[in-house]
Protein backbone atom coordinates (compact mmCIF):
# COMPACT_ATOMS: atom_id res chain seq x y z
CA UNK A 1 0.00 0.00 0.00
CA UNK A 2 1.19 3.64 -0.81
CA UNK A 3 0.23 6.66 -0.36
CA UNK A 4 -0.69 7.11 -4.42
CA UNK A 5 -2.88 3.74 -4.25
CA UNK A 6 -4.89 2.59 -0.97
CA UNK A 7 -5.94 -1.26 -0.61
CA UNK A 8 -8.92 -2.26 1.89
CA UNK A 9 -10.81 -5.54 1.78
CA UNK A 10 -14.33 -5.46 2.58
CA UNK A 11 -15.54 -9.08 3.01
CA UNK A 12 -14.88 -10.84 -0.02
CA UNK A 13 -13.87 -7.51 -1.63
CA UNK A 14 -10.95 -5.51 -2.48
CA UNK A 15 -11.21 -1.88 -3.24
CA UNK A 16 -8.59 -0.22 -4.67
CA UNK A 17 -8.61 3.49 -3.81
CA UNK A 18 -6.52 5.88 -6.48
CA UNK A 19 -5.31 8.89 -4.60
CA UNK A 20 -2.74 10.23 -6.45
CA UNK A 21 -2.23 13.96 -5.95
CA UNK A 22 -5.53 16.10 -6.99
CA UNK A 23 -6.55 14.52 -10.20
CA UNK A 24 -5.23 10.75 -9.87
CA UNK A 25 -3.18 11.40 -12.83
CA UNK A 26 -1.87 8.52 -14.27
CA UNK A 27 1.67 8.08 -14.69
CA UNK A 28 4.08 4.84 -15.77
CA UNK A 29 4.82 3.93 -11.96
CA UNK A 30 0.99 4.73 -11.24
CA UNK A 31 -0.02 2.78 -13.48
CA UNK A 32 1.95 -0.19 -12.47
CA UNK A 33 0.55 -0.12 -9.00
CA UNK A 34 -2.62 -0.03 -10.01
CA UNK A 35 -1.80 -3.22 -12.08
CA UNK A 36 0.00 -4.66 -9.60
CA UNK A 37 -2.80 -4.77 -6.76
CA UNK A 38 -5.17 -5.97 -9.72
CA UNK A 39 -2.89 -8.72 -10.99
CA UNK A 40 -2.76 -9.73 -6.77
CA UNK A 41 -6.56 -9.40 -6.54
CA UNK A 42 -7.12 -11.59 -9.06
CA UNK A 43 -4.66 -14.50 -8.13
CA UNK A 44 -6.18 -14.47 -4.40
CA UNK A 45 -8.04 -17.17 -3.60
CA UNK A 46 -9.97 -14.95 -0.81
CA UNK A 47 -11.08 -12.12 -3.26
CA UNK A 48 -14.07 -12.54 -5.12
CA UNK A 49 -14.61 -8.80 -6.87
CA UNK A 50 -13.02 -5.80 -7.05
CA UNK A 51 -14.19 -2.25 -6.76
CA UNK A 52 -12.15 1.06 -8.34
CA UNK A 53 -12.45 4.04 -7.16
CA UNK A 54 -11.09 7.17 -5.78
CA UNK A 55 -10.42 9.36 -2.77
CA UNK A 56 -10.93 12.51 -3.93
CA UNK A 57 -14.94 13.56 -3.97
CA UNK A 58 -14.76 15.34 -7.13
CA UNK A 59 -12.26 13.22 -9.53
CA UNK A 60 -12.04 9.95 -10.47
CA UNK A 61 -9.52 9.91 -12.45
CA UNK A 62 -7.95 12.78 -14.46
CA UNK A 63 -6.08 11.47 -17.20
CA UNK A 64 -2.57 11.09 -18.11
CA UNK A 65 -0.19 13.55 -16.22
CA UNK A 66 0.07 15.95 -18.96
CA UNK A 67 2.43 17.84 -16.79
CA UNK A 68 5.16 14.81 -17.72
CA UNK A 69 4.13 13.38 -20.42
CA UNK A 70 3.71 16.28 -22.33
CA UNK A 71 7.16 16.96 -22.06
CA UNK A 72 7.92 13.51 -22.38
CA UNK A 73 10.65 12.32 -25.30
CA UNK A 74 9.55 9.50 -27.33
CA UNK A 75 11.09 6.69 -25.49
CA UNK A 76 10.18 8.00 -22.44
CA UNK A 77 6.10 8.26 -23.95
CA UNK A 78 6.61 4.81 -25.51
CA UNK A 79 7.33 3.22 -22.35
CA UNK A 80 4.18 4.88 -20.40
CA UNK A 81 2.21 3.50 -23.23
CA UNK A 82 2.76 -0.13 -23.16
CA UNK A 83 2.75 -0.03 -19.61
CA UNK A 84 -1.09 2.04 -19.66
CA UNK A 85 -2.22 -0.69 -22.57
CA UNK A 86 -1.04 -3.99 -20.21
CA UNK A 87 -3.15 -2.00 -17.45
CA UNK A 88 -5.95 -1.14 -19.48
CA UNK A 89 -6.52 -4.47 -21.19
CA UNK A 90 -5.46 -6.81 -18.26
CA UNK A 91 -8.19 -4.48 -16.08
CA UNK A 92 -10.84 -5.19 -19.59
CA UNK A 93 -10.05 -8.85 -19.06
CA UNK A 94 -9.46 -9.09 -15.50
CA UNK A 95 -10.56 -12.62 -14.00
CA UNK A 96 -12.56 -11.50 -11.16
CA UNK A 97 -15.80 -9.12 -11.15
CA UNK A 98 -14.53 -5.39 -11.95
CA UNK A 99 -16.60 -2.40 -10.90
CA UNK A 100 -15.61 1.12 -10.96
CA UNK A 101 -17.16 3.80 -8.56
CA UNK A 102 -16.73 6.89 -9.54
CA UNK A 103 -16.84 9.75 -7.37
CA UNK A 104 -16.37 12.61 -9.99
CA UNK A 105 -15.30 13.39 -13.38
CA UNK A 106 -13.60 10.80 -15.36
CA UNK A 107 -11.99 12.49 -18.29
CA UNK A 108 -9.62 10.97 -21.17
CA UNK A 109 -7.16 8.22 -20.27
CA UNK A 110 -9.65 8.34 -16.83
CA UNK A 111 -12.77 7.68 -18.84
CA UNK A 112 -10.41 5.08 -20.58
CA UNK A 113 -9.69 3.07 -16.99
CA UNK A 114 -13.55 3.74 -16.42
CA UNK A 115 -14.72 1.68 -19.49
CA UNK A 116 -12.62 -1.23 -18.27
CA UNK A 117 -14.84 -2.30 -15.68
CA UNK A 118 -17.64 -4.80 -16.11
CA UNK A 119 -20.16 -2.42 -14.50
CA UNK A 120 -19.78 1.57 -13.31
CA UNK A 121 -21.66 3.29 -10.95
CA UNK A 122 -21.76 7.16 -10.53
CA UNK A 123 -22.03 9.55 -7.48
CA UNK A 124 -24.96 11.88 -7.99
CA UNK A 125 -23.51 15.68 -8.15
CA UNK A 126 -21.35 17.40 -10.60
CA UNK A 127 -19.17 14.68 -12.10
CA UNK A 128 -18.57 14.32 -15.70
CA UNK A 129 -17.05 11.43 -18.22
CA UNK A 130 -15.72 11.72 -21.66
CA UNK A 131 -12.99 11.96 -24.09
CA UNK A 132 -11.38 15.15 -25.23
CA UNK A 133 -9.20 14.52 -26.73
CA UNK A 134 -10.51 15.68 -30.42
CA UNK A 135 -10.33 19.16 -28.57
CA UNK A 136 -6.79 19.21 -28.08
CA UNK A 137 -5.79 17.74 -31.33
CA UNK A 138 -4.70 14.06 -29.68
CA UNK A 139 -6.21 11.13 -31.34
CA UNK A 140 -8.02 9.10 -29.28
CA UNK A 141 -6.02 5.29 -28.66
CA UNK A 142 -7.60 3.26 -31.42
CA UNK A 143 -7.05 -0.27 -29.63
CA UNK A 144 -9.05 1.06 -26.83
CA UNK A 145 -11.63 2.64 -29.08
CA UNK A 146 -12.24 -0.96 -30.43
CA UNK A 147 -12.75 -2.34 -26.46
CA UNK A 148 -14.57 0.45 -25.36
CA UNK A 149 -17.73 -0.45 -28.05
CA UNK A 150 -18.42 -3.04 -26.00
CA UNK A 151 -18.59 -1.78 -22.64
CA UNK A 152 -19.60 2.17 -23.05
CA UNK A 153 -21.44 1.65 -25.86
CA UNK A 154 -21.51 3.33 -29.59
CA UNK A 155 -23.52 6.20 -28.76
CA UNK A 156 -21.69 7.43 -26.06
CA UNK A 157 -18.16 6.61 -27.60
CA UNK A 158 -19.59 8.04 -30.45
CA UNK A 159 -20.73 11.63 -28.57
CA UNK A 160 -17.03 11.36 -26.52
CA UNK A 161 -14.73 10.79 -28.95
CA UNK A 162 -16.41 12.60 -32.31
CA UNK A 163 -17.61 15.75 -29.77
CA UNK A 164 -15.07 15.59 -27.42
CA UNK A 165 -17.37 15.94 -24.97
CA UNK A 166 -16.71 15.22 -21.39
CA UNK A 167 -21.07 14.99 -20.78
CA UNK A 168 -22.86 14.84 -16.76
CA UNK A 169 -22.98 11.72 -15.14
CA UNK A 170 -26.65 11.59 -15.83
CA UNK A 171 -26.36 11.86 -19.43
CA UNK A 172 -23.67 9.09 -19.57
CA UNK A 173 -26.63 6.83 -17.53
CA UNK A 174 -29.23 7.58 -20.29
CA UNK A 175 -26.64 6.59 -22.88
CA UNK A 176 -25.74 3.67 -21.23
CA UNK A 177 -22.29 4.50 -20.23
CA UNK A 178 -23.04 4.09 -17.10
CA UNK A 179 -25.25 1.48 -15.50
CA UNK A 180 -25.99 3.33 -11.66
CA UNK A 181 -26.31 6.74 -10.22
CA UNK A 182 -25.81 6.98 -6.55
CA UNK A 183 -26.12 8.77 -3.85
CA UNK A 184 -22.01 10.50 -3.04
CA UNK A 185 -22.36 8.85 0.14
CA UNK A 186 -23.70 5.86 -0.37
CA UNK A 187 -21.43 5.32 -3.51
CA UNK A 188 -18.61 2.48 -2.78
CA UNK A 189 -20.62 0.87 -0.48
CA UNK A 190 -23.06 0.36 -3.23
CA UNK A 191 -20.24 -0.86 -5.64
CA UNK A 192 -19.13 -3.26 -2.79
CA UNK A 193 -22.35 -4.63 -2.26
CA UNK A 194 -22.94 -4.98 -6.04
CA UNK A 195 -19.41 -6.47 -6.41
CA UNK A 196 -20.37 -8.75 -3.77
CA UNK A 197 -23.54 -10.00 -5.35
CA UNK A 198 -21.39 -10.62 -8.71
CA UNK A 199 -18.74 -12.71 -6.57
CA UNK A 200 -21.64 -14.95 -5.35
CA UNK A 201 -21.81 -16.45 -8.73
CA UNK A 202 -19.34 -19.25 -9.81
CA UNK A 203 -16.26 -17.12 -10.35
CA UNK A 204 -14.87 -19.58 -13.29
CA UNK A 205 -18.62 -19.10 -14.66
CA UNK A 206 -18.58 -15.56 -14.69
CA UNK A 207 -14.52 -15.20 -16.20
CA UNK A 208 -15.83 -17.64 -18.64
CA UNK A 209 -18.75 -15.42 -20.07
CA UNK A 210 -17.15 -12.54 -19.47
CA UNK A 211 -14.59 -13.37 -22.09
CA UNK A 212 -17.04 -14.23 -24.02
CA UNK A 213 -18.39 -10.94 -24.10
CA UNK A 214 -15.39 -9.54 -24.62
CA UNK A 215 -12.83 -11.65 -26.61
CA UNK A 216 -13.74 -10.45 -30.08
CA UNK A 217 -13.64 -6.75 -29.13
CA UNK A 218 -10.08 -7.52 -27.53
CA UNK A 219 -9.05 -9.70 -31.09
CA UNK A 220 -10.03 -6.81 -32.80
CA UNK A 221 -8.22 -4.31 -30.20
CA UNK A 222 -4.84 -6.16 -30.73
CA UNK A 223 -4.97 -6.01 -34.61
CA UNK A 224 -5.01 -2.55 -34.64
CA UNK A 225 -2.63 -1.56 -31.38
CA UNK A 226 0.24 -1.17 -33.77
CA UNK A 227 -1.57 1.73 -35.98
CA UNK A 228 -3.22 2.57 -33.41
CA UNK A 229 -0.51 3.37 -31.21
CA UNK A 230 1.19 5.26 -33.60
CA UNK A 231 -1.09 7.64 -34.95
CA UNK A 232 -1.84 8.43 -31.16
CA UNK A 233 2.21 9.05 -30.53
CA UNK A 234 2.75 11.37 -34.00
CA UNK A 235 -0.74 13.16 -32.87
CA UNK A 236 0.80 13.68 -29.78
CA UNK A 237 4.01 15.21 -31.03
CA UNK A 238 2.19 17.12 -33.42
CA UNK A 239 2.37 20.88 -33.52
CA UNK A 240 -1.07 20.89 -32.75
CA UNK A 241 -1.58 18.43 -30.07
CA UNK A 242 1.31 20.15 -28.54
CA UNK A 243 -0.08 23.48 -28.70
CA UNK A 244 -3.57 21.70 -27.55
CA UNK A 245 -1.90 20.01 -24.31
CA UNK A 246 0.03 23.38 -23.83
CA UNK A 247 -3.88 25.08 -23.45
CA UNK A 248 -4.99 22.26 -21.24
CA UNK A 249 -2.17 23.02 -18.82
CA UNK A 250 -2.34 26.45 -18.53
CA UNK A 251 -6.29 25.91 -18.05
CA UNK A 252 -5.17 24.00 -14.80
CA UNK A 253 -2.30 25.92 -13.80
CA UNK A 254 -5.50 28.60 -13.14
CA UNK A 255 -7.52 26.25 -11.10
Amino acid sequence: MSEALRIEDRGPVRVLVLSRGRANALTADFCEEIHRAARAAEEDPAVRGVVLTSASPSIFCGGFDLGVLSRADPETFGHFLRIFDTLFFDLFLLGKPLVAALTGHAVAGGALLAATADFRLAAEGAGTIGLPEVTLGVHVPRHCVEAMRVTVGETALRHWALLGETMPFAEAHALGAIDRIVPAAALVDEAVAFAGRLAGASSEVYTAIKRDLRGAAVEKARDVQPDGRKAFVDSWYSETGQAGMARALSKMHKV
